[in-house]
């Protein structure tokens, strides 16, 4: 069961989510600290480009998909937007409000996103290994 989790894909992702991660945080927490854009603007300019770099990462490196271009990027696309509408726009926000109850509105939000970033990394890799990289056995 856990080789079927996890497999080998699952290092070649973490390997993948390392730079996704380093290009996203940069992004989210650059646009929300020194451009002061509000914090779900920065983190869906940040979604979007670390979910192209990790299309064509993943698609490729990780878990080898040979299914046509066009049918994995639309099922990509809807991982990731079902992931980012439920952890972004949806999750954060919330948690926010329950954070500023122990730190200051500025540090709230970092917190959420840094809270949101690493459910949406586990979320994401198991959406994208069984629905849309997933090898048809």
């Amino acid at each position: 069961m856990k080789d079927k989790l996890l497999g080998n894909s699952f290092f070649r992702f973490l390997l993948v989510g390392v730079g996704n991660t380093v290009l996203s945080a940069a992004i989210a927490f650059g646009l929300y600290n020194l451009a002061r854009w509000h914090p779900v603007l920065s983190s869906a300019i940040a979604y979007v480009a670390g979910a192209v770099m990790s299309f064509f990462l993943n698609r490729v490196f990780t878990f080898r998909s040979e299914e046509e271009l066009k049918k994995s990027a639309m099922k990509f696309a809807i991982n990731v937007a079902v992931l980012w509408l439920i952890t972004t726009p949806f999750l954060q926000p919330l948690l926010t409000k329950q954070l500023q109850g122990i730190f200051v509105e500025r540090w709230a939000n970092n917190v959420s996103l840094v809270i949101c970033m690493a459910l949406y990394t586990v979320l994401n890799y198991l959406g994208q290994r069984f629905f849309a990289f997933r090898k048809n056995i």
